[in-house]
């Protein structure tokens, strides 16, 4: 069924995660205190010793560093460390690709993908102009700033607005992805915004970045989560059933760059996009695995029509038909593609991505609160708007 020489090598063994917070609620314990519990509650879910842990793997610009936790674990041996560039989430499954290619080629046998967020530390995630950390402008926002283009929000606010020019996609297109995503938290316990939504509750949301409400954006949130990886040869001796890597990809599209902070560099069908049809055109083109193929999906839902595009790109459905797609109950868990079956980035909680992919190894174990019966094939899609974007089949 495969032809990626990655397939059958590594599974995700343990997964872990701290509670969920608001924006600045465990200012006081801070990143790495709360990245060290999530990797502890992994390893345990694997069965374990973090001391055996011998690669470290993240993405974006996560300060609990390789080195410190092994260092603070106790490592036997230290004998891998890798990070991921993008933006956000952009760069969660070129992780995961980076860890499952060292267990692969020996270079380590027990690789943790971490990552942790606290918000009330440092920055804010998606706040405008200097974003997390202060400093200076990226360069890209010399050409937007000057325009009033700031913020996330607005920056995807923009792909949005042409979508719905080319293909008459529509508000309660969005709409239908918020709500699914409220409806599958609510009956996750630990997500954080549980009560139920409604089509009008998302319209009556306060206005973002025309066309983006509230209900749009994903939550900003303190969370640290962990995945433990191993070849698939040791994983059958462990704890809990593995997750096998099937495939892993990032990249983007032709001079998309810094994404839609340059938006201005790529052409429309990549601007009124993902940005992942060349990471989707790799998958696919690697595993052997068709769209068809897939169980359920976690596609990244920091905001609301970067979804629907997503599923465009991935091949679910035709460019344009996205909001048909999602408008048809195509992503409820009754659907043909339940999608984010957890609550996601809108309703669970904003992890940069790695909820959606403990969600995908709970769905292949069969212990997911929104379980999809029989799941063998689960598609992961990481973080838009940035390059590179990142993806990851997992099956059971």
């Amino acid at each position: 069924m495969s032809g990626d020489w990655l397939a059958g090598k590594a599974a995700i063994v343990g997964i872990g995660h701290t509670a969920f917070g608001r924006r600045g609620e465990f200012a006081e314990r801070g990143t790495f205190a709360m990245a060290c519990e999530a990797v502890v509650t992994a390893c345990a879910d694997a069965g374990i010793d973090p001391s055996d842990v011998d690669g470290w793997s993240s993405y974006s610009d996560d300060a609990a560093a390789a080195n410190q936790l092994a260092m603070t674990f106790g490592a036997k041996r230290f004998r891998y460390a890798a990070m991921a560039w993008g933006g956000g989430g952009s760069g969660i499954c070129g992780a995961f690709l980076n860890a499952a290619m060292a267990v692969a080629t020996g270079q380590a046998d027990c690789v943790v993908v971490s990552r942790s967020i606290c918000q009330g530390e440092g920055g804010r995630f998606g706040q405008a102009l200097a974003g997390v950390g202060g400093g200076g402008l990226p360069a890209p926002f010399s050409f937007s700033s000057p325009y009033g283009l700031m913020s996330p929000a607005q920056m995807f606010a923009l792909a949005a607005r042409r979508h719905m020019h080319r293909f008459g996609t529509t508000v309660d297109h969005f709409g239908e992805i918020a709500v699914n995503t409220r409806r599958m938290a609510s009956t996750n316990p630990a997500a954080r915004f549980r009560e139920p939504m409604t089509m009008a509750d998302h319209h009556a949301s306060r206005p973002i970045a025309d066309p983006l409400r509230l209900f749009d954006c994903c939550m900003e949130s303190d969370v640290a989560a962990a995945c433990v990886l191993t070849s698939v040869d040791r994983a059958a001796d462990l704890r809990r059933p593995p997750a096998r890597v099937a495939s892993a990809t990032m990249g983007g599209p032709y001079r998309y760059g810094e994404g839609l902070l340059a938006g201005h560099q790529m052409a429309d069908d990549d601007f009124a996009s993902a940005g992942q049809r060349t990471v989707a055109d790799d998958l696919w083109g690697k595993s052997g695995i068709r769209p068809g193929d897939v169980d359920a999906a976690m596609i990244y839902d920091h905001f609301t029509p970067m979804v629907l595009m997503g599923l465009e790109d991935f091949g679910f459905c035709a460019k344009g038909e996205g909001g048909a797609f999602v408008a048809d109950g195509h992503i409820r868990l009754d659907g043909s593609l339940p999608l984010n079956t957890s609550g996601g980035n809108l309703s669970e909680v904003y992890s940069h991505g790695m909820t959606h992919v403990i969600e995908a190894v709970r769905q292949l174990r069969g212990d997911a609160v929104n379980q999809v019966p029989d799941a063998e094939v689960v598609l992961v899609g990481g973080g838009t708007g940035t390059s590179p974007t990142s993806a990851l089949l997992l099956t059971r």
